[in-house]
């Protein structure tokens, strides 16, 4: 697996050989890496060219005689014993070294001479493995026999590690070096994918890409190791064992060939971090430096260590020594598993000292500071043994530095290490506060829903056990910036029990209490949201805390979300958006950008929406949020779904879905699977999941209209219809909710011929006429102009004129926003008003609109939108006869007469665009492509079947 070209190139010299040239082809590479795999498949190919293989292998058992590799060859080839022709001397002592060099010629001739006469009869392939114990003897014989076999039909493939290369084998492969016949093939690890094709085929399933990375780095693509890893994870060694044991057998062999000193050096190191700082290491150890590079020096001969160009100071922030501060080179373990097994042959009395002092030795240093990741982690490892206060100490420290740099996943495992060594250190209640409202924050920045509560409420409680209102407070507002109605209520409860713990007076805190009192609250249509945030907004001005006034920003915000409110919303962004970039502070310039993109959507100016994702996606980057991710990768996917992109929208919310799901987050989950279901049902997707996801989700008013609407498109009429008879009154749903809750239920009221429904929909829709269905703070879907649920709750109520009216604007408005399902839809929905109105030219105009609906729905890929297009299309065709409906017949006659699709339009009483869509109709039934073939049919008096009337 993995190795294509290096068997190519071998099966290459393998033709090369059998044709007369003889080839040496050294094969290295470290143990586990394939070299006797590769042999296997070279001594197939070797068959199929009709090569006789005889393999011989070097040991590093002691006693083993001279030239042993070479004994097992000539005894496969049965030239061994006192056979005839046995070369003399071979089975005894090495000649070279009773008889002198000119006996050990001789000798060197008869085997070169006894193996190319072998060759000739159908060729040969002679096998020598672990070339790196050999016997100095058979390396000069080696030599010998590959300047000797240029015209034989002989190939030598010599395989040996070059992480053990004694002085005898590099001699030889320098006298190797100048030779034409010799090629030199080096195996290493497997590419990332080709890691993943590895652990498929033992575990017998494919790994997730995450494991397949985390293997990949650990082994660095070592088959030996990923496969033993590979049965780790198919359960082979049973749970919570550390390491294979395979590795740890291989590991401790490699290890056992260094010196004794060597061995102790590479397993203090292996304790103390994956890169090795050589004084460092010295001083924790207590050992000499320079006996200290000695051994790193072996180690790294042996391959134990690499040694690499320093790509800049030796900063570590992780568990690590750093790199080393001497020279231009790091020095660190070849791989994570070696420096592991090594790790685990210490006493742990000794991990445990040799962590403490080199926390010692690096608390000393003079950039302490800057390794406070490092000290901590020492500190840390060192317990109990060690001192837990300084441990906590220096990992709140780290933890700091991490939040400072965006790493928020480390903060959050430095707290929580930092927590859990606060026992041994007795720290009182206020630490361990302190330290619970730390990780509370930093697993809010990592999208770690599920834990960020859990961290808080321990906190919340410690501090309502010191009477503590104002961190009860502090810990209630760690949530700031999350909208999740799960966690709403219990926000709420602490918001009230922070508040009336502390003075009622102007002050930061409360003024961000009162903001975040009305976020929470935002969810209920008959909260005291408005008058609370306004209190909140006026109070941080008054104060002059910029932070406060951005919270309270955000609660008039959430106040202000339903439709009466955009105008204002839009002003909120922009001072948000401001002030943001005036501190240079990207959380808040994130939601002015977000709050500027809600609004314009509602306000139906798609384009300068879209304008804002870009902008959008740049703070993100820098926030290296996953919720501000979560929030980039929902509006991408909202405009991808209004212009009709279905491919992208379900791509982009797939990938905000799994955001949602990993953080546990039910205030994104919700939203998530309600935008997969209007997605499905505008396409007519039919994926079970879907279905799963949405009957586990909450019932929310919005998610279940959504859901019914889904059934309606599956053609599950009945199932529909109970779900639409449970919904609760649309003036239950938050303001943000209102207009697509009231889109979604004038759809089912009119479908469901629910009069009554559709004219309360109808009263409470009329205000917003001008704006687009969407969400008002957090858009989900963008569903176009309201005209369009307008249009069909006057339907449904039998007035087809005011119908035929919102219908005719939904279209245009649509159209002339970038959204071409909507304006799909609306075409559909002003056939179906007109066909039943039934005045003069309408049943026309309605079987053209269809069409044209149809069309669009067929391009883009909306299958339920054009199958009904396609049926209101059937049952108006018999209404007319002829190759034209009657309508277009008369714009037919019209055109003639040289007019325009303007004065078209006029003179039939009928938009422009409905006379485009007509003439486009009548070119297609009668087979023309310009207008000037259209006059001349009507001239030639209108044929049934129309010949070429092209003019001349």
């Amino acid at each position: 697996m993995g190795r294509e070209h290096e068997l190519a190139l071998v099966e290459d010299r393998l033709g090369a050989a059998a044709g007369g040239a003889g080839q040496v082809v050294l094969l290295a590479g470290e143990p586990g890496v394939g070299k006797s795999r590769l042999a296997e498949e070279a001594a197939a190919l070797a068959a199929r060219l009709g090569m006789r293989c005889c393999w011989g292998r070097a040991t590093d058992e002691e006693g083993n005689p001279a030239y042993w590799p070479f004994r097992q060859v000539l005894r496969a080839l049965g030239r061994s014993g006192a056979a005839p022709g046995r070369p003399a001397g071979l089975l005894g002592p090495d000649p070279g070294d009773v008889g002198g060099a000119e006996q050990r010629f001789r000798l060197f001739e008869e085997v070169s001479e006894l193996l190319v006469a072998e060759a000739e009869k159908s060729g040969l392939l002679v096998v020598l493995d672990d070339l790196h114990w050999a016997d100095e003897a058979s390396l000069r014989l080696l030599v010998y026999l590959a300047r000797g076999m240029a015209g034989a039909r002989l190939a030598v493939l010599a395989i040996y590690r070059d992480t053990e290369i004694g002085e005898p084998l590099r001699r030889t492969l320098a006298a190797l070096a100048g030779e034409a016949s010799v090629t030199r093939v080096r195996l290493t690890g497997l590419a990332e994918a080709e890691v993943g094709d590895l652990l498929a085929g033992v575990t017998g399933w494919p790994s997730p890409e995450s494991v397949v990375g985390a293997v990949s780095r650990r082994t660095r693509g070592n088959p030996f190791f990923v496969a033993e890893l590979a049965r780790l994870l198919g359960g082979e060694q049973g749970d919570g064992a550390e390491l294979p044991d395979g590795i740890r057998d291989a590991v401790r062999g490699r290890l056992g060939r260094l010196s004794a000193w060597c061995e102790r050096v590479v397993s203090a190191a292996a304790v103390l971090g994956s890169a090795v700082d050589p004084p460092a290491l010295a001083a924790a150890a207590g050992w000499d430096v320079g006996e200290v590079l000695d051994a790193l020096d072996e180690a790294t001969a042996a391959g134990i260590l690499t040694a690499a160009p320093d790509a800049g100071a030796g900063a570590g922030t992780g568990a690590g020594t750093g790199a080393a501060e001497s020279g231009s080179t790091s020095i660190r373990f070849g791989h994570d598993l070696i420096r592991e097994a090594a790790r685990l042959e210490v006493a742990t009395a000794r991990r445990l000292t040799l962590h403490r002092r080199m926390a010692e030795h690096l608390i000393g240093r003079v950039d302490a500071a800057d390794r406070a990741g490092e000290v901590a982690f020492h500190l840390l490892e060192s317990l109990p043994a060690g001192d837990a206060g300084l441990a906590v100490a220096w990992a709140e420290r780290a933890a700091g530095q991490a939040m400072a740099q965006l790493a928020w996943e480390e903060a959050a495992a430095l707290y929580g290490r930092a927590l859990a060594a606060a026992a041994d250190a007795a720290l009182g209640g206020p630490d361990r506060c302190r330290l619970l409202l730390a990780r509370a924050r930093a697993q809010v920045r990592a999208y770690d829903m599920v834990n960020a509560r859990r961290s808080l409420l321990a906190a919340a409680d410690l501090a309502r056990e010191a009477g503590d209102a104002r961190t009860v407070g502090e810990a209630a507002m760690v949530m700031e910036g999350v909208t999740d109605f799960v966690w709403d209520a219990t926000g709420a409860a602490l918001y009230a029990e922070a508040l009336a713990g502390i003075p009622e007076q102007d002050s930061v805190l409360r003024a961000r209490l009162l903001a975040q009192f009305a976020v929470s609250d935002s969810w209920s249509p008959l909260s005291d949201a408005g008058a609370r945030s306004a209190e909140a907004l006026a109070m941080a001005e008054r104060v002059g805390d910029r932070r406060a006034v951005k919270e309270a920003l955000r609660a008039r915000q959430l106040a202000l979300s339903g439709p009466d409110g955009v105008t204002d919303r839009l002003a909120l962004g922009d001072r948000m958006l401001a002030m943001g970039e005036a501190d240079r502070d990207d959380d808040a310039v994130l939601w002015g950008r977000l709050w500027r993109f809600d609004a314009l959507a509602q306000l139906g100016r798609l384009d300068e929406a879209e304008a804002e994702l870009d902008p959008i996606d740049a703070v993100t980057r820098r926030l290296r949020s996953p919720l501000a991710r979560w929030h980039a990768l929902r509006y991408r996917a909202a405009i991808a779904l209004a212009r009709g992109r279905f491919d992208d929208a379900r791509g982009l919310s797939e990938q905000a879905l799994e955001l949602a799901r990993r953080a546990g987050h039910e205030g994104a989950l919700v939203p998530s699977h309600g935008f997969r279901l209007i997605v499905a049902t505008q396409t007519g997707e039919d994926d079970p999941s879907i279905e799963e996801a949405t009957q586990t989700a909450p019932p929310t008013v919005a998610i279940s209209a959504v859901w019914a609407s889904w059934l309606m498109a599956a053609g599950r009429r009945d199932e529909a219809r109970q779900v639409y008879r449970a919904l609760p009154p649309a003036s239950s749903v938050p303001g943000f909710l209102l207009l697509s809750t009231l889109f979604a239920t004038a759809e089912l009221a009119a479908e469901f011929g629910d009069r009554e429904a559709a004219a309360g929909t109808y009263r409470a829709m009329a205000p917003y006429a001008d704006l687009f269905a969407c969400g008002g703070a957090g858009v989900i879907a963008i569903l176009g102009s309201m005209r369009l649920p307008l249009g069909r709750a006057a339907a449904a109520t039998g007035r087809l004129d005011d119908a035929v009216r919102h219908l005719r604007v939904a279209a245009e408005v649509n159209e002339r926003a970038g959204t071409p399902p909507m304006a799909a839809f609306a075409r559909y929905e002003l056939a179906r008003a007109l066909a039943r109105r039934r005045r003069p030219g309408d049943r026309d105009e309605a079987a053209a609109l269809a069409e044209s609906a149809g069309a669009t729905a067929g391009g883009l890929g909306m299958a339920p939108l054009r199958a009904r297009c396609a049926e209101l299309a059937r049952s108006l065709s018999g209404q007319v006869a002829g190759p034209l409906t009657r309508r277009e017949d008369e714009i037919a006659v019209l055109v003639s007469q040289g007019l325009t699709n303007r004065q078209i339009a006029a003179a039939a009483h009928i938009a422009e665009r409905t006379v485009e869509n007509h003439v486009q109709h009548i070119l297609g039934k009668l087979g023309f492509t310009n207008r000037a073939q259209i006059a001349a049919w009507v001239a030639a008096g209108r044929p049934r079947r129309p010949a070429d009337p092209r003019p001349g």
